[in-house]
């Protein structure tokens, strides 16, 4: 199953769960079990700063191993995102069923909470076999590696993809796969 539907009952209002919780799981669970069980990517909270960087974004060394969100604090409301991830799934009643929203607003199916996203940041799709994202037209840009996104245009998602979503948070795609080793070696 790698339906955009698909919903985590652990997730909470804003569509985020514990990668404690994840991690506990991964280890009663073989590699394929645990895709099966979580078949979506997901994407988790980190923290950036001056240390080494990742397709142009600065990351912490001590958080390598996580790599779903990053955030580099500019504010203390990032902090409530810190240890959680978020798949990427639509939330149950919301509306345009191929997109999945992220954004401030609380409506949308991952929220991130913080001044400098937009209230619909962007927005992501299926594409081919995998996932794409594309900005909305926010007030503080996306930026994908490291290179500016323009508005409205679809930019494809890989494995280790940072995204950066205004000015404090920052985003890594991993898939259900990545995300079972990267549970596993915490």
């Amino acid at each position: 199953m790698n339906s955009p539907t698909w919903h985590n009952p652990d997730a909470d209002e804003n569509g985020f769960v514990a990668f404690d919780l994840i991690k506990e799981k991964a280890t009663r669970l073989t590699r394929e079990q645990f895709v099966e069980a979580f078949p979506v990517p997901a994407l988790m909270v980190l923290f950036g700063g001056a240390g080494p960087t990742h397709g142009g974004d600065a990351l912490d060394a001590q958080d390598a191993g996580i790599q779903l969100m990053t955030v580099s604090i500019k504010s203390t409301a990032i902090l409530r995102y810190l240890g959680k991830l978020a798949f990427i799934a639509k939330r149950p009643g919301n509306p345009y069923a191929h997109l999945i929203s992220v954004g401030r607003s609380a409506n949308n199916d991952i929220t991130i909470a913080v001044d400098s996203v937009s209230k619909v940041h962007g927005y992501l799709v299926r594409d081919g076999g995998g996932w794409a994202f594309t900005d909305h037209g926010s007030t503080n840009g996306t930026g994908l590696n490291g290179n500016e996104l323009t508005p409205g245009e679809k930019s494809r998602l890989f494995d280790g993809s940072v995204l950066r979503l205004g000015v404090e948070a920052m985003v890594e795609y991993v898939s259900p796969g990545a995300l079972y080793d990267r549970a596993l070696a915490e």
